[in-house]
């Protein structure tokens, strides 16, 4: 396979720019308990970040997409029925791991904070 000549410049600052996009839109659809809004951008969220997980994340993201979705199915149904039906404890929890796992790989991938192994570097 042919290796893709590299460029001199990279797309960092509007790489980290879209994911605090998606982190405002999931913080205020989650406030607004705007359950359809947060999940379509806790998964464009997960594409975002999905360069910087192992074969074995992505595989747990899909399980937990796939569970979440059929909890969504089932709200959209019940607010159709009911305009004012809110949202379940467990679509909210869901919802809310969700999140939290994408956000362990945020930070665990440094795009948070800037991480260095000793500690010694913090100070300088």
């Amino acid at each position: 396979m042919d290796e893709r000549q590299q460029s001199e410049f990279n797309d960092a600052i509007g790489y980290l720019n879209r994911l605090n996009s998606l982190f405002y839109l999931c913080d205020n659809s989650s406030i607004e308990l705007d359950a359809f809004s947060w999940f379509h951008s806790l998964m464009a969220l997960e594409r975002e970040l999905s360069t910087e997980m192992e074969e074995k994340e992505l595989s747990a993201f899909e399980t937990l997409r796939a569970s979440i979705n059929s909890l969504i199915s089932q709200y959209l149904r019940e607010k159709q029925r009911s305009p004012n039906a809110g949202v379940s404890h467990e679509l909210y929890g869901a919802l809310h791991s969700f999140e939290l796992k994408l956000r362990s790989i945020y930070k665990d991938s440094g795009l948070q904070n800037k991480m260095k192994e000793d500690a010694s570097f913090a100070l300088k």
